[in-house]
């Protein structure tokens, strides 16, 4: 799935500062999908999943593990 067609889901973890399984995002989460929905180039590049709290957003933002909760266990395979 590419950001573009995650945007509602990325706008909504936002809005309800949440992961969609129900996770509180951290503030450096939350700056995680400003600038991903800033980004409108990268708009193409793959979402991002976290198995462990659910975060979704740019693989781009993802370098070093999950911006929300730091674990390494993420997958690109987003189906929603």
């Amino acid at each position: 799935m590419k950001i573009s067609e995650a945007l509602s889901i990325i706008k909504t973890e936002k809005a309800f500062r949440k992961t969609p399984i129900g996770r509180t995002l951290t503030e450096y989460a939350i700056e995680a999908i400003d600038a991903a929905l800033e980004d409108t180039k990268n708009y193409d590049v793959e979402a991002t999943k976290c198995l462990n709290c659910g975060f979704l957003g740019s693989s781009l933002l993802f370098p070093r593990g999950c911006p929300n909760c730091n674990s390494k266990d993420i997958s690109s395979e987003v189906k929603y």
